[in-house]
């Protein structure tokens, strides 16, 4: 399961030392609870290869909200109202939804769901997770890719010795950071997206080149 943007995603740009851009889809790149990230990378230097199985979260179903049926949403989409053009927009389950938003709230959208009218049926959708497939993302040009396509490569380092796991990319203000799951399961830690910690890519092989370093493993 992931966490995505739509057409507007290409518009964020974070800069990084590498030879490439990551581009985020997110309007905030700690991507609030998302559960994996999404971001094209420009200039990269690896093998690419077709990534479709993937289920991006863009919205969340807070409550209900009102009499009519309505529903509070938090959007994690660059531009909003982008969810409403996305078919089929799909629950965990792979139930259908489609979305009209009617007026921002504190952050956050006052919603309708088609064949929703009654607030009860409303709440029983609280918490509902929203998703769309990898495949109705936008096609990146020459030289891009999409950052969550990174997630779940496995780490190696020089020796093609497996190190861990990439399972998330973070921005805390400092700069963009690669978080890793190591292979024993332990403790999570990140690395910069500056060589020489992070490295070439084989979307094929799923392997991403780390130089791991002590203060960031503490």
């Amino acid at each position: 399961m992931i966490t995505f943007d739509c057409y507007q995603m290409l518009i964020f740009r974070f800069k990084s030392q590498l030879p490439y851009q990551l581009l985020s889809a997110y309007k905030d790149f700690s991507r609030i609870s998302l559960i994996n990230s999404l971001a094209p990378i420009k200039n990269i230097s690896g093998t690419f290869k077709s990534m479709t199985s993937k289920q991006i979260l863009i919205g969340k179903i807070l409550t209900a909200h009102g009499v009519r049926g309505f529903v509070k949403l938090r959007c994690f989409l660059e531009d909003p109202h982008d969810i409403e053009d996305h078919s089929p927009i799909v629950d965990a389950k792979g139930k259908s939804y489609k979305i009209s938003l009617k007026n921002p709230i504190k952050g956050d959208w006052v919603a309708s769901l088609e064949g929703v009218t009654d607030r009860n049926v409303a709440e029983t959708l609280r918490g509902l997770e929203l998703f769309i497939s990898r495949d109705q993302l936008p096609e990146t040009e020459d030289g891009e890719i999409y950052i969550e396509d990174l997630v779940g490569l496995t780490c190696i380092n020089s020796e093609g010795e497996k190190l861990g796991e990439v399972i998330d990319f973070q921005n805390f203000g400092a700069g963009d950071l690669i978080e890793i799951r190591p292979k024993d399961g332990g403790k999570t830690y990140y690395l910069p997206m500056v060589e020489p910690y992070v490295g070439e890519f084989d979307l094929e092989k799923g392997t991403i080149l780390i130089e791991p370093a002590e203060e960031f493993m503490a």
